[in-house]
């Protein structure tokens, strides 16, 4: 380690994919103070659809190297990394980075340990909360994005509140303009990852009931990811037709939340949705389920 600025900061997580914690991380690394921080992002799962706006910005991407996806070889690459890289700071994104950062500092000298909570994240394993617990009694601050994430750190996972601090998801509000509605019907929209934890399954059949009430209701679905084509099917078979469009992965969403009627969240877990702060800032009445920091927002 370097023994003055700038110190070499590594941000570890799964990979950076789209969606909205990589997009955070994105933000803290491009915005990091050169004279003072050399930010860097390490990879555990490959590195995802991110990686070439992350290289655009000055910002190394590397994916750790190790022979199969077992947890002992994932930590010996992981010490071999960090002995070679020998940063001021670790900093980890979600649980599992975290637990094999904390395991890593174990048999490293990473001087400070930080680790960003994206929501709730809880381990849903005794031995998954053991090692989360572990982690956090040797990890230097955890800073969760919302309060609501804070509680879960400090109830169920245990960390000491002390070493707790709640710094919010934030985006640029200059970004968004709001425009007033120009559709005859109702016209929503709806910006996410494609998964499980946003339910897009319960907003397509709610969509349903909607248009048999409003044949003029129409929605407008922006992102990509895993349950792509399995929402697709299911908007077939609810007969939805045109009412729904699939508009896949968009760097810029503001064409899409301008002069439409509502923006609506159907997540089941959330920590602070910059999509939802986007939505606000773009002036949308908003439907959402209340789960995680949407309330906060």
């Amino acid at each position: 380690m370097r023994s003055g600025p700038p110190w070499d900061v590594i941000h570890c997580v799964h990979s950076i994919a789209i969606g909205g914690q990589e997009v955070v991380i994105l933000s803290l690394t491009e915005r990091a103070n050169r004279s003072l921080f050399s930010p860097r992002v390490l990879c555990l799962q490959g590195a995802g659809e991110l990686a070439p706006r992350f290289e655009a910005a000055g910002i190394p991407v590397d994916v750790l190297d190790h022979v199969d996806g077992g947890s002992i070889a994932t930590l010996v690459a992981m010490r071999r990394y960090l002995r070679t890289r020998r940063p001021a700071i670790f900093h980890t994104h979600n649980p599992t980075p975290h637990q094999f950062g904390a395991l890593a500092r174990m048999v490293t000298d990473i001087p400070v340990l930080i680790h960003t909570k994206h929501g709730r994240n809880q381990a849903m394993t005794r031995k998954g909360r053991q090692l989360e617990r572990f982690a956090g009694r040797v990890t230097d601050a955890v800073v969760a994005v919302s309060q609501d994430a804070a509680d879960v750190a400090r109830t169920v996972e245990r960390v000491p509140s002390d070493r707790i601090r709640v710094i919010r998801n934030g985006i640029d509000v200059a970004l968004f303009t709001p425009a007033p509605p120009t559709s005859k019907g109702w016209h929503v929209v709806h910006v996410a990852r494609l998964n499980t934890v946003k339910d897009q399954a319960t907003l397509l059949r709610a969509a349903r009931l909607i248009l048999d009430r409003q044949p003029t209701f129409r929605l407008d679905i922006v992102g990509d990811g895993e349950q792509r084509e399995e929402l697709e099917r299911l908007s077939a078979e609810l007969g939805l037709g045109s009412a729904v469009r699939f508009h896949g992965y968009q760097a810029d969403v503001q064409p899409f939340l301008a002069g439409v009627d509502a923006f609506v969240l159907s997540s089941v877990s959330e920590g602070i949705a910059l999509t939802l702060l986007e939505a606000m800032a773009a002036a949308l009445p908003v439907v959402a389920t209340d789960v995680g920091g949407n309330r906060e927002v």
